[in-house]
């Protein structure tokens, strides 16, 4: 009864809220499962990644992640640097676009969404009380050690009709709750709130577009020595 009343108070909130920011919150552990790449670099980061909360602020039209906004972090610490490994910057979804934005600080790069197909399952289990669905995908990822498919496991749920969820990953018929991007990342649904807030969520034009390497070598500065 308890599930069913929080359900039906969901898809209350769902429906007198829909154009308006709703804010999810979710903790992440990142860890590398490659003994290859273990370093006391990388304890460090999946240490660092245990402090660390983001949030997903969304309504009907667009959706924006980014570390939560709670949180101040040092630029050379490696809370900051585990945020920058995990997410890369922050991204900016609107809906129907055929890409998407990736923020750091006062840069951003535009860049094709990934066109490839979710394979929804009937797979299900219950995540804060919500009913949620595994899809997966496979990324295939190009850098200098070569190409590689990287997994991508998602759990979503329908009752929350907004295609969003955490990084670049959207395109389901629901709320991402649960997103486990290997061979590291694992984001997990904290919290999430139905605000009567309509202020804009980023305003693109007050930030400098360059290429996507530039921006790489951006963020990359800015890291701690390994």
């Amino acid at each position: 009864m308890k599930n069913k009343f929080i359900l039906l108070f969901v898809l209350f909130a769902i429906t007198t809220v829909v154009s308006q920011n709703n804010v999810a919150k979710y903790n992440v552990l990142f860890k590398v499962q490659n003994p290859k790449r273990e370093s006391a670099f990388f304890d460090k980061i999946t240490e660092a990644s245990k402090n660390l909360e983001f949030e997903l602020v969304f309504n009907d039209s667009v959706s924006f992640f980014s570390i939560s906004k709670k949180m101040i972090l040092d630029d050379r610490s490696f809370e900051k640097a585990a945020s920058k490994i995990i997410s890369k910057g922050d991204y900016l979804h609107k809906k129907n676009n055929s890409s998407f934005y990736v923020i750091n600080d006062n840069l951003y790069y535009e860049k094709k969404k990934d066109s490839s197909d979710w394979n929804i399952t009937t797979e299900a289990k219950v995540i804060q009380n919500l009913t949620c669905y595994k899809a997966t995908k496979i990324k295939k990822v190009t850098n200098q050690r070569g190409t590689f498919n990287h997994e991508i496991t998602a759990w979503f749920c329908p009752e929350i009709p907004f295609g969003y969820g955490p990084n670049e990953y959207n395109g389901l018929p629901g709320l991402i709750v649960e997103l486990i991007e290997m061979p590291a990342t694992h984001f997990v649904l904290k919290s999430i709130t139905f605000h009567k807030d309509n202020t804009e969520i980023l305003q693109l034009n007050k930030l400098k577009e360059i290429d996507e390497k530039a921006y790489y070598d951006a963020i990359k500065a800015n890291l701690p020595q390994r």
